[in-house]
Formats: C-alpha cells, sequence, structure tokens
C-alpha cells in the first residue's frame, strides 16, 4: 500500500497579512503531480486542513479541487481535523464522500473510526483520530471515576476503543503533540515542548504506522513508524531555511515498510535580507530577491526615511522589517517600523531568545503558535 502522508496544509493561511492561497495552489499542484506520478493508492491528510474553524470560500474551494481529482483518480483520502479545524464544518456529508472514497472524521464519536482497504499483502485497517482534548473524550464516559484529565489519557483511552487485530496491519492517523520516550534519569535529554497535551509515543504501539500532524517540521515521534509529516509550505521566517515536503509510506507485509520525503518547491521563496539600505537596493540584487517573501534585516547605523515603502515598491512581498545596528542591539525599544507586520508568536520567539540567548525550538515555535491561536479563539468565543 503506498499512502502519501500530508498535514498542516493550513489552507487560506494569511502570513503577514499576504494570502498564501495561490501559493498553496501551486504547492498542491506539485503534490498532486507527486502522488500520481508515485501510483499513491491513499493519501492521509493529518488536521489542520484549513488554518482557522471558519475558512474562506477560496480554501474551501482550493481542498474541493484537490480532494475531487484524488477521487476521479480512484484515490482513497482519508482526512482527520486539527486543532485549527471546525469538525463539525469538516466532516459536512462525510458519509456521502465516504462512497466517493473520501472518508472524512471531523469529531470524536466515542470510538475510533475504521475502514478498511485490501491490497496483495491482506487487510490494511486504516483508523482516524480528530484532534482530541480530554473533554471530548469524557463526553462519552458515564463513570465518573474512568474520566481522563489528560491529553494522554484521552489518546490511550480513544486507542483502548478499538478492536485491532494484530496479525493484520493497522495505521492510525492523529493530530496529536506526542513526546518520545520518557527523560532519561540523568538529565542529558529533555522535553522540548512541556505540558499537559503531550502524548507519549507509546500510546501508538498498536499500530503499523501513525501519520501525524501537529509539528511543522518531519520527523519521527520516538519511533521510525511514528511519524509527524511536517507542513508543505513555509509559513514563517523560522522555516526559511528548511525544505518543504510531504512522506511516501509503503506499507508492504506486516513489519515491511519504506519511508521517503517527497520535497515540494514554494511559489515563492521566504528568506531574510541583511545589509546596509544602499548595499539592498543595488538592481542586480533587488532583482535576485524581489519574487520572495522578505524579512529584511538593515544594518544601517542611522534610520531610513520611509524606509518601508520604499522597499516595497522593490521588494512587493516585503513582510517584515527590522534594524540591526548598535542602538537595537542595546536597546530594548522597538521603532514602530521594526513591528511591521508582526504576529504575536513572532513577538514572543524574538523575547524568548533576548532572554535564553538561544533560538526556541521547532517544537517550542509550534507550541507557542498554537497556544496563541487557541488563545485567540477563546476570545471570539
Amino acid at each position: 500500500m503506498r499512502i502519501a502522508h500530508l498535514g498542516d496544509l493550513h489552507l487560506g493561511k494569511v502570513v503577514n497579512n499576504y494570502s498564501m492561497i495561490e501559493d498553496q495552489r501551486y504547492m498542491l499542484e506539485q503534490v498532486m503531480d507527486r502522488i500520481l506520478k508515485k501510483e499513491a493508492d491513499m493519501v492521509v491528510i493529518a488536521g489542520d486542513v484549513y488554518d482557522r474553524p471558519q475558512p474562506s470560500a477560496e480554501a474551501v474551494t482550493l481542498l474541493n479541487d484537490f480532494v475531487t481529482e484524488l477521487s476521479r483518480a480512484g484515490i482513497d483520502v482519508f482526512i482527520i481535523a486539527g486543532n485549527h479545524d471546525s469538525g463539525e464544518r469538516l466532516e459536512f456529508a462525510s458519509d456521502l464522500l465516504s462512497d466517493m472514497r473520501v472518508h472524512i472524521a471531523g469529531t470524536w464519536k466515542g470510538k475510533l473510526a475504521c475502514t478498511d482497504l485490501s491490497d496483495r499483502y491482506g487487510i490494511l485497517h486504516v483508523w482516524q483520530l480528530p484532534y482530541l482534548r480530554p473533554s471530548m473524550v469524557n463526553r462519552y464516559i458515564e463513570d465518573e471515576s474512568k474520566k481522563v484529565s489528560t491529553y494522554n489519557d484521552a489518546v490511550k483511552y480513544a486507542v483502548s476503543t478499538a478492536q485491532i487485530n494484530p496479525i493484520e496491519r493497522n495505521i492510525l492517523i492523529a493530530h496529536q503533540f506526542v513526546t518520545g520516550t520518557p527523560v532519561d534519569p540523568d538529565g542529558s535529554e529533555e522535553i522540548n515542548v512541556g505540558g499537559m497535551d503531550n502524548v507519549d509515543a507509546s500510546a501508538f504501539a498498536p499500530f503499523d504506522y501513525t501519520a501525524l500532524g501537529h509539528i511543522h517540521e518531519a520527523q519521527s515521534a520516538g519511533s521510525d513508524i511514528i511519524r509527524y509529516c511536517g507542513t508543505p509550505l513555509k509559513y514563517s521566517f523560522s522555516e526559511a531555511k528548511k525544505d518543504r515536503s510531504f512522506t511516501m509510506v509503503n506499507l508492504e507485509e506486516k513489519g515491511i515498510y519504506r519511508i521517503s520525503l517527497i520535497t515540494i518547491r514554494p511559489l515563492h521563496e521566504m528568506e531574510t535580507i541583511e545589509g546596509t539600505f544602499k548595499e539592498i537596493t543595488q538592481t542586480d540584487f533587488v532583482k535576485e530577491h524581489s519574487d520572495n517573501y522578505v524579512k529584511i534585516v538593515l544594518k544601517d547605523e542611522e534610520d531610513i526615511p520611509d524606509a518601508v515603502s520604499i522597499l516595497r515598491s522593490m521588494y512587493p512581498r516585503l513582510m517584515q522589517m527590522d534594524y540591526d545596528n548598535a542602538r537595537t542591539r542595546t536597546d530594548d525599544t522597538v521603532l514602530p517600523e521594526a513591528q511591521v507586520q508582526k504576529d504575536p508568536s513572532e513577538l514572543f520567539e524574538e523575547f524568548y531568545e533576548s532572554r535564553n540567548n538561544v533560538p526556541m525550538s521547532e517544537e517550542q515555535r509550534e507550541y507557542i503558535r498554537n497556544l496563541m491561536e487557541e488563545i485567540q479563539k477563546e476570545g471570539q468565543e
């Protein structure tokens, strides 16, 4: 079974007031091309399909076009809701769509959803677990003494509702923060993402492969067969120097698998440019970088009047501008120009680095991004 593992598409996302719809369309066209060339049997989208619970019309159309093309190609599609999604909206017409080989699990309904596929190696059980909080699980537990209080217990309870045949192949699609092995007694290892929403990788032991979403960097989580696919598009300057991809998994007979990453090139690169105003406004330099989303760091000791407007005329996708000079390195005061279109998570990242003298890890960045978004959602409710 050839599986294309995607996640964290964040369709409809706006980064520093720039809509990413065209970038996402270009990305999905590449993904579709690779999926067809690799002859994938199924496609997994492991949550955060959209960037917000009420997605834009353009984002919904983008997903519709992508899923429709996959379905017409005879490819099974499995989608779960992430913490950014509205599960109820995502699974609209899910019963009808399942007849079209599109399987959507938007909300937890008291037991793990399962769809059976088959290939020359036998049955493959595909289990879907949308983003889960303890409160979602407790709605279905009548016995007060058995209610769960942590995300780890919630996921373990959800897995326990599945009648898993250990002889046959089983995969799980989930969207959670997953930690690997426990912290070493000597303290040589630490868990970078600390909090009550951590789920231990041991919860996924019954599965031959766990397709995770939630972390934007492609990586394993305690085991080669428990993996985050990462986002296929860059959404912050902390991700600018990292390639983006999706994961291809070849599941053969039970216990035999091959995993590879398929690189995706963006419509517009994202980069940080540093230099003096004179250096970065040279014609040849501008021509080389003007098609990218850019963060510009000016090295001039004196502020350049109306720098943002001038630079934006040369770099139409200018997202941020800062100064790096003797004043900014010794003065905590931030000029208005230095705050061009920054979101709270990026401001927190700068604060963290200024206080700890080390940059945040990718997991910490993702944790803060999601925490900020959860706070914003609660404020809107």
